[in-house]
């Protein structure tokens, strides 16, 4: 850049006073930042012809261009004019763009360029004009940037048409760049297909976060990352907002409190709003802005009903094209917003239209939103009308669709923003209240008044007014009359029996649904809709309560259901406990399968964290963890506890259950049985029997025996004596209780039975079988052990079941090891166990010698190492070698195992090993 170029004239021509403004490269405020982004968005558009950059007043599109070609990037020669209303005048327009040529290029005299004039003396036509620009700027060299700035003045002038002919015919070495508020009816369409226009939107001028910070910062100012992301946000990048907060932060003061307070209605903001802006437009105009203000987004349609105009698209559209703050929110032009801080502005002054007008507004509003199918909107607008009716008659008309899309927080949203009086007065409202609570298990937002709920596990401990039980209709038994009045009382009703596990009460209430589905007066959609939440909650309670056939079928009814209606939520729920019952029926494999699905819906969503998820991570853990897959287990585990309801006793239960399993079968066992019993006082808040109450009291009385708790495990097992026919978990915890007690043969005795006709999940089968092969080949022999480990390898190989065979030891591996060398049909999944087995150190030791007892602390992974060395003739220092740690290591080691093992010496500690499987 030469100086020349700086004040607007090249060496050899000079420009005339009454010119030299206009052409003349605009001076810079201080503050200004470079933005290589752009800069290098602008060199790159400039390979075309013609560049269009157009954006709102004070976007920073004079300011950009200015230091663009000021800069490096910029591709060759600058040539400008500033236009305004004047240069509507193709004299002075014309003029004035050949002094910015002439400035850029100091054309040799007696060219083209040197001597045209477009003066009114002159004898050239004004019609040939173009044609004359576009020949005298083909001897410009080199590669001149002529740049209009403002070019919107020019909208319905003659020049337009001498403008569009210059585009067309513009020689290689001119390239021209228009810039202003919108475009004059220009070729741009034509130049874009041809691949010679490039356009830079209002978007691309926004600053970026790091541009924000960068600004301020080169105006004094110091904040942090996290505020100047604030204030772009706020702004959306406006280049004026940005300037002019800098001006409101140089003046002093709290950064934070000047970010809180700093929007549209802000003085400096609004006054350079008002001015710059609104007061140009027509009156007409102004009206129409502060109509529509109301709402955060708009169509043609909505524009149009609020203010009585047959012309709200074309209207919209004009203002968008014109870059009045308006910005098309979809690819159609359908859906309309105003900038952040001009729809500030406008609802500031909204208030001058008056009250009733303003309320009539919202009601207007309202009405079309709800006719949309935009329920939160409408219910939006009926409160800034304080129109509690219309309030009430959206959210009533609205409340199950949200409910069954999950959109809970938002109902619960909207309900609190009613009155007290409002949900007093009505019995419809505070049964939703009391469903939508239910479904977040949030006590405190359904109140105390409703007593069922404690049975539902509520914690009810938080006193909350304007909920008592007279304000809380009790749910009766559904009607005849078949209307839709009464859904929100059977949803509460269908919803308390689920959560306290009753059956019967859940197909009396899902009876109820399904009879409104059947003859209610709603559309074919609200009927399925019915029948989907009917049918989900009547399996869902199916499963908890055992009946896993039954569950199965009205699930998959219910997913159909869901599915036609395309109700993600329900269609997650319904997955999330038809795959638990996969799990349940011992089909894993169908169970993963499933789970692609519903882990995907949930990923895409954004549903990962909600309760209809929560049973999906459980059953997902209780995979992992029967397949040995520990750490795996423990991932899915931690979902299910973020996103289990705290009131779902069901499914809160379950997960601890799995948790003390997984926890356990790390050697955790204290550990392991505090969050069994955990387990145990959630499953007490459900009113009926629990599909796996069996196996938390057999694990709790396993837990117990295995720490030397034995008068505990009596107790525990005392409610249930021995009973083949009955849970197997419990006939297990019964055979561990009778080998401690010295009775192994009762103790075969009684597992035999239990594997061949006892009730229960396949593990469990499978650990009973484990434990009476390893029973048979301590005290019947090899033969017999070996065969009914096949049969248990063969019970355990579709599904690929390990955790069963991790729980016994050394011993188990040695029945492998031959199940090994008999090469039989599963001999790929044995050595997968015994790999699993090598790799896994044994929590239970259910063979000690009668009245020994069990080991009330497992071994760990080295001290199992330093136990295996000791039985060697490896010195102290030799094994502290070979373990690469020091002899003092070693020694705490073995002081650890001899407190553990019962022992006092290295002798007596190989020999209790032995007896325990342990080497």
């Amino acid at each position: 850049m030469t100086p020349q170029h700086e004040h607007g004239h090249a060496s050899g021509f000079a420009v005339s006073p009454m010119l030299l403004g206009k052409v003349s490269l605009p001076q810079l405020p201080r503050g200004v930042v470079d933005r290589p982004r752009l800069f290098r968005r602008l060199t790159e558009a400039a390979r075309c012809s013609v560049t269009v950059v157009t954006g709102p007043t004070g976007c920073g599109k004079t300011q950009l261009l200015a230091s663009w070609l000021r800069s490096s990037a910029a591709p060759g020669a600058p040539g400008w004019v500033t236009l305004d209303r004047t240069d509507r005048d193709p004299v002075r327009f014309w003029s004035a763009l050949l002094a910015a040529a002439r400035s850029a290029a100091a054309p040799p005299e007696g060219s083209l360029l040197s001597s045209l004039a477009p003066a009114p003396q002159s004898e050239t036509p004004p019609d040939l004009l173009p044609a004359l620009v576009a020949e005298a700027f083909a001897g410009l060299e080199p590669t001149t940037v002529l740049v209009l700035d403002d070019v919107h003045w020019l909208e319905g002038s003659p020049v337009a048409s001498g403008l569009s002919y210059l585009m067309l015919h513009l020689p290689p070495s001119v390239r021209l760049v228009l810039s202003g508020l919108y475009l004059p009816e220009l070729p741009t369409q034509r130049l874009r297909l041809e691949g010679r226009l490039e356009v830079v939107h209002a978007q691309d001028l926004a600053f970026t976060a790091e541009e924000t910070a960068e600004m301020l910062r080169h105006s004094g100012i110091t904040v942090s990352d996290e505020a100047a992301r604030i204030l772009r946000d706020r702004t959306e990048g406006w280049s004026a907002g940005l300037r002019l907060a800098a001006l409101s932060l140089a003046d002093g003061g709290s950064a934070e409190q000047t970010l809180v307070e700093f929007n549209g209605e802000h003085a400096d903001v609004a006054d350079y709003l008002v001015e710059e802006v609104f007061d140009r437009l027509p009156a007409d105009t102004q009206d129409f802005l502060l109509r529509t203000s109301i709402c955060d987004r708009l169509t043609g349609d909505l524009a149009s009903a609020l203010t009585g105009r047959a012309n709200g698209r074309e209207t919209l559209l004009g203002l968008a094209r014109r870059n009045v703050f308006t910005t098309p929110t979809t690819s159609r032009q359908d859906w309309f917003r105003y900038h952040a801080m001009f729809a500030d502005l406008l609802r500031s002054r909204f208030d001058r239209l008056g009250a009733p007008t303003r309320s009539h507004l919202h009601v207007t509003a309202s009405r079309w939103f709800l006719d949309q199918g935009m329920p939160v909107d409408a219910f939006e607008h009926a409160v800034h009308a304080e129109d509690w009716d219309l309030a009430e008659e959206v959210l009533l008309s609205a409340w199950l669709s949200l409910y069954l899309d999950g959109q809970l927080v938002t109902l619960q949203d909207l309900i609190r923003r009613l009155p007290d009086h409002v949900v007093r007065c009505s019995g419809q409202i505070a049964l939703v209240r009391i469903a939508t609570g239910l479904a977040l298990g949030d006590s405190g937002f359904v109140g105390t008044g409703d007593a069922a709920l404690a049975g539902a596990g509520v914690d009810d401990s938080s006193e909350t007014p304007n909920a008592t039980a007279a304000s809380v209709p009790a749910v009766s038994a559904p009607g005849d009359d078949g209307g839709t009045a009464g859904i929100p009382e059977l949803v509460v009703g269908l919803e308390r029996a689920r959560l306290s596990g009753d059956l019967a009460a859940v197909t009396s209430a899902a009876g109820g649904l399904m009879h409104a589905a059947e003859h209610g007066a709603g559309s074919p959609r609200h009927a399925n809709d019915l029948r989907a939440l009917a049918l989900q909650e009547l399996g869902t309670t199916e499963y908890w309560a055992g009946r896993r056939a039954e569950a199965e079928d009205h699930l998959r009814e219910a997913l159909a259901a869901a599915r036609a209606n395309e109700r993600g939520y329900v269609e997650l729920g319904c997955l999330s406990q038809l795959i638990g019952v996969l799990t349940a029926q011992d089909r894993l494999g169908d169970a993963l399968t499933a789970s692609e699905e519903a882990v995907e819906l949930a990923r895409i969503r954004g549903w990962e964290q909600s309760g209809a998820a929560a049973e999906l991570w459980h059953a997902l853990g209780w995979i992992h963890y029967v397949r040995g897959e520990l750490d795996d287990a423990d991932q899915y585990l931690d979902l299910a506890e973020d996103a289990v309801r705290r009131q779902d006793a069901a499914v809160g239960a379950v997960i601890l259950l799995v948790r003390g399993l997984v926890t356990g079968l790390r050697g955790r066992k204290r550990e392991a049985l505090a969050t069994l019993e955990a387990a145990e006082r959630t499953m007490q808040r459900l009113h009926v029997p629990y599909v796996f109450g069996g196996y938390i009291t057999g694990e709790r009385a396993r837990l117990s025996l295995a720490i030397g708790q034995t008068a505990v495990t009596r107790r525990l097992l005392a409610g249930s004596p021995p009973d083949a026919y009955g849970s197997i978990h419990l006939a297990l915890a019964h055979a561990e209780l009778l080998l401690s007690d010295g009775r192994p043969d009762a103790a075969m005795d009684l597992l035999e039975k239990a594997v061949a006709v006892g009730e229960g999940f396949l593990d469990q089968r499978l650990q009973a079988g484990v434990l009476l092969s390893l029973l048979r080949a301590q005290h019947v022999g090899s033969v017999a052990a070996v065969q009914t480990m096949a049969e248990v390898v063969a019970m355990a190989e579709p599904e690929e079941m390990v955790q069963p065979f991790l729980q016994f030891g050394a011993r188990v591996d040695r029945l492998l090891e031959a199940l090994d060398r008999q090469r039989g049909p599963q001999r790929r999944f044995v050595q997968r166990l015994r790999k699993c087995l090598a790799g896994h150190v044994s929590p239970w030791v259910p063979l000690a010698e009668p009245g020994r007892g069990a080991l009330p602390e497992p071994p760990t992974e080295r001290e199992l190492e330093v136990l295996r060395c000791l039985d060697s003739l490896l010195t102290l220092p030799e094994i502290s070698s070979g373990l690469f740690v020091s002899v003092n290591t070693v020694k705490a080691h073995l002081r650890s195992l001899y407190r553990k093992l019962g022992v006092n010496g290295r002798r007596e500690a190989v020999a209790r090993a032995r007896e325990l499987g342990l080497v």
